[in-house]
């Protein structure tokens, strides 16, 4: 049901204060909504680097500013939203998320193992 709705939506709408990641926004991605969040939502940059929405600063007036924009311009929410389908698509899937995870791990082994060699 959920996917049926994002599908049938002209706009993703997340105003939020604070998201760590902001899955509702992925999964609006991966739908093909073009999204209107908050700067404060993790994936933010990753938003405006992809050019998958809009991204502003958590005010009234420039949250209203990039709905109205998006409404307004039918062909560039389009692309927007394919461009975040796309993104989504390449960075959001299984595989990718187990590669970021092993990277991360990776990369605290790797502190963990720098550490005792400093140490002796």
């Amino acid at each position: 049901l959920k996917v049926e709705l994002l599908t049938k939506a002209d706009l993703f709408v997340l105003p939020s204060y604070y998201e760590n990641f902001g899955i509702a926004v992925a999964e609006a991605m991966a739908a093909g909504v073009a999204v209107a969040i908050s700067d404060r939502i993790h994936i933010a940059e990753n938003i405006q680097q992809a050019e998958a929405g809009w991204v502003g600063p958590l005010e009234v007036g420039a949250i209203a500013n990039s709905i109205k924009s998006a409404l307004l311009n039918p062909q560039e929410r389009q692309r927007r939203g394919l461009n975040g389908k796309e993104y989504a698509k390449k960075h959001y899937n299984w595989e990718a998320i187990a590669q970021q995870t092993i990277d991360a791990y990776q990369e605290i082994l790797s502190s963990i193992a720098e550490g005792r060699r400093n140490k002796q």
